[in-house]
């Protein structure tokens, strides 16, 4: 998973969290609050409530209301399930792509390995990350290359090129789409105390 990925799930489960947190103690302390409510705050009586009972029963005796809460609940079930689904990667343990041979597959993830480790070869790279996936006939390589400071990345792509090659010819009768990024660590600098 992506480390933005990670990160933005982090920060809404805390503010979910805070926000439900809140809203338990203000239910709580619904009297401690009234006092520092907003000017334009609805205001119960002092022995009543927000909603009082009269107003809920003519609500409930409503032909719509029932089915109102319930097709209102489930859509916003449904749109936040659909929402988290399709932020989260599906990934199987091994994915693999058919190829044109009866029978004959590849395994993604040994190719990814292949690719890194056919980018570690090429002078000047020190680190690599590679992804690929593979819907309909098409595939997609991601390749990710952190250089040494002072490489010089048209002569590092260049020589990429013949590693995306093997990865293509792999594939074969699977159309390859490349999106290469090179980019350069930066150097090292003096820390003072």
């Amino acid at each position: 998973m992506k480390r933005r990925t990670v990160v933005d799930r982090t920060l809404i489960a805390l503010l979910g969290g805070a926000l439900l947190l809140g809203g338990l103690w203000l239910l709580g302390a619904a009297r401690a609050v009234d006092g520092r409510a907003p000017a334009w705050w609805p205001r119960p009586d002092a022995d009543g409530v927000l909603v009082d009972r009269a107003a809920l029963g003519s609500l409930r005796e409503a032909a719509w209301w029932l089915p109102a809460v319930i097709g209102t609940g489930t859509l916003v079930t449904v749109l936040c399930l659909r929402w988290f689904v399709t932020r989260t990667p599906l990934r199987r343990p091994f994915p693999t792509t058919p190829l044109g041979a009866p029978r004959a597959d590849v395994r993604l993830t040994a190719l990814e390995e292949a690719v890194r480790e056919d980018s570690f070869h090429i002078d000047g790279i020190v680190r690599a990350h590679c992804r690929i996936t593979a819907r309909r006939g098409r595939a997609h390589l991601a390749l990710r290359v952190w250089t040494e400071p002072g490489t010089a990345p048209r002569a590092v792509l260049a020589r990429l090129g013949s590693v995306t090659a093997a990865a293509e010819s792999a594939l074969r009768p699977v159309r390859l789409v490349t999106r290469t990024r090179v980019s350069s660590r930066p150097r090292a600098t003096p820390r003072a105390r």
